[in-house]
């Protein structure tokens, strides 16, 4: 798949590849499709890899970090099917595959996918599925976060807005402007319908403050490793925490053999759910659904 200045995105795919191929079963990745995305150079690049320097990679934090992360949004994505939603809207999709390893359990429970990227990307990567999987419960848009306002997404939004759905942003945000996030926060929260839920990592501040910056990402979205400012932040937005975990955490709570390996976990992220409330900043909410109507 010719994706555009997505050389991160490949080289997580190219992880989950190594892990589903060459890991033992207790590190083994649960991403077996993401071979078919995957670019052929890529694909040898990993057989390479995992059969000359699987050691080396074993020796590296962010290795285990993307196991365990794949098997957390895994769980994102199926609680969002026992709990019914109308449609789980993935920013970002990128190799994820999770709309089509899982299609038969959406389907059992009428529920569609909405794949979102930058327009380049969103359109490779639907012409490459098309020839893979059945797509027929899966709808494409194409979104750039820091982008000034994303009209498309808004009209797809207010087309649903009785739905109940589960936005997933796996890996996004430290390539999102600080204010742009926000405001993409505050648009969500004024369009979801109440119960619908955002899940979605972040970068903490003070680590690796250059990762994700560009000529259009010249302040990363950061956010503290304080557990009552990242609680503060969300409710500001209109949001309820529902679970928050930092990365170090949740590898050790997923991979739990990794304490006893000389490997430190990956201490560079959060991740939290989020439920928009019934009740939570109604004023707020009544205001922003008047400024944007």
């Amino acid at each position: 798949m010719n994706l555009p200045n997505l050389s991160y995105m490949m080289n997580v795919g190219q992880l989950r590849y190594i892990q589903s191929v060459y890991e033992t079963a207790e590190h083994r990745n649960p991403d077996l499709a993401v071979r078919d995305l995957l670019p052929m150079l890529q694909r040898w690049g990993g057989d390479l890899r995992g059969r000359l320097r699987l050691a080396k990679m074993r020796s590296q934090p962010f290795y285990y970090y993307i196991l365990a992360r794949t098997r957390y949004y895994d769980e994102v994505f199926l609680d969002a099917i026992c709990d019914k939603a109308d449609y789980i809207v993935n920013i970002g999709c990128g190799s994820d595959t999770r709309a089509y390893r899982f299609s038969h359990l959406l389907k059992q429970k009428g529920i569609r996918v909405l794949e979102c990227d930058q327009p380049q990307a969103i359109h490779a990567k639907q012409k490459i599925v098309q020839q893979q999987w059945p797509t027929d419960h899966v709808e494409y848009l194409s979104i750039d976060l820091n982008d000034d306002s994303w009209p498309d997404f808004d009209q797809w939004l207010k087309r649903n807005r009785g739905a109940n759905i589960l936005v997933m942003m796996e890996g996004v945000s430290p390539y999102v402007n600080a204010d742009s996030f926000g405001r993409f926060l505050d648009l969500l929260a004024t369009r979801l319908h109440a119960g619908s839920r955002i899940a979605y990592d972040f970068k903490l501040r003070g680590v690796v403050e250059n990762f994700g910056r560009s000529d259009r990402t010249r302040t990363p979205f950061r956010l503290s490793d304080a557990r009552d400012q990242v609680v503060a932040y969300h409710e500001a937005h209109g949001y309820q925490i529902e679970h928050l975990e930092f990365s170090a955490d949740l590898s050790r709570r997923l991979l739990q053999n990794l304490s006893s390996s000389n490997v430190s976990p990956f201490q560079e992220d959060g991740l939290v759910r989020l439920l928009l409330p019934n009740t939570l900043n109604g004023a707020k909410r009544a205001l922003q659904e008047a400024i944007q109507a």
